[in-house]
């Protein structure tokens, strides 16, 4: 008895001997591969990142100034096989692989590499913890991507870069993993329409030109297309050119003209013209949406008794009369 009590003893010292051997060989191994880059470990495994996102929220153009919330599924993986030093009491396979008794989480940050000024885009939970599982098996987490296009997001094609990175942990490897992600911000068909001298006093058989200029405050190229108003032939409504197609930001011209009639001018009479306007996303495309109608109002004032002189000389001609009667009250 006493004999295997002895022999208990010295297994566990050698037991304790061999772990803090063991724990001092591969904790230098570990300072040295932090101070010099050459040196290399005798083994290691490797990390692996799957990503998986529902692509419905991105499949339709993305709305201005509203929050998309798009689910991600992150798995994590490594190659060290489930019988690796699987004879050696799960302490001390632990030391070997990851530097410590006890199994540290491992630690997955995700970020967006290449955020546009024109968007607010965000990971809502950037950090990820999991266990470090064996091969053939794996850990999975949940976080969003959160994409907010803002009104100057251009109506095209765009993409951003998911970057996950793991940690090296004792004698797991980290990795770096990247996945592009495609969305479109949607088409904001909005124009600013700024007529110059909106109201004009005219005279009959008169030629008036409004100039009206047009930006572009859409996301997109758009083509611009006004509606000639109703107002008969005798006005001879003309409007050039019949459309634009305007860059972002940039302007054109349009020339609304008109020759008033013989008859306007008898008696102050205002004439009003109502143009519509149209901004469509250009190339034109089946179903591409339109903005407007816009809406602009153009008006026409007369000089009053300006022409064509009869309310004159019927003034004149009263005066005239009346003069004739007060001349014979007096006579009389």
């Amino acid at each position: 008895m006493t004999k295997y009590l002895r022999a208990v003893k010295v297994s566990l010292i050698m037991g304790i001997l061999l772990i803090s051997a063991l724990t001092a060989f591969t904790n230098g191994i570990f300072r040295e591969s932090t101070v010099s880059a050459q040196r290399t470990k005798i083994f290691s495994f490797n990390s692996y990142i799957d990503i998986e996102y529902d692509v419905t929220p991105l499949s339709l153009p993305l709305a201005i100034d509203f929050s998309v919330n798009v689910p991600l599924k992150i798995r994590y993986r490594t190659d060290v096989p489930k019988t690796f030093l699987w004879f050696l009491p799960w302490q001390l396979r632990n030391i070997i692989l990851f530097g410590s008794m006890i199994g540290p989480m491992q630690k997955i940050h995700i970020e967006v590499t290449d955020k546009p000024d024109w968007a607010d885009i965000y990971i809502s939970q950037p950090d990820l913890f999991v266990d470090i599982p064996f091969k053939d098996s794996y850990y999975e987490k949940n976080t969003s991507l959160v994409i907010s296009p803002r009104e100057e997001a251009p109506a095209v094609p765009q993409s951003i870069t998911l970057k996950m990175e793991s940690e090296t942990i004792g004698r797991i490897n980290k990795i770096i993993f990247t996945v592009i992600v495609p969305f479109t911000p949607s088409f904001v068909p909005t124009v600013t329409i700024t007529p110059e001298r909106p109201t004009r006093t005219v005279s009959p058989r008169e030629s008036v030109e409004f100039k009206i200029p047009v930006k572009n405050n859409a996301n997109k190229k758009i083509r611009v297309e006004p509606q000639l108003p109703h107002v008969g032939d005798k006005w001879a409504p003309t409007l050039n050119p019949p459309f634009h197609d305007i860059m972002p930001g940039e302007q054109e011209e349009f020339i609304f003209s008109i020759y008033t009639p013989f008859d306007f001018g008898w008696h102050n009479e205002i004439q009003s013209f109502k143009i519509n306007f149209t901004a469509q996303m250009f190339p034109i495309r089946t179903g591409s949406p339109v903005g407007g109608p816009y809406s602009i109002y153009l008006r026409v004032n007369n000089y009053g008794f300006s022409t064509p002189g009869f309310e004159l000389l019927a003034l004149l001609a009263a005066i005239v009369i009346a003069g004739i009667i007060i001349k014979k009250k007096y006579k009389k």
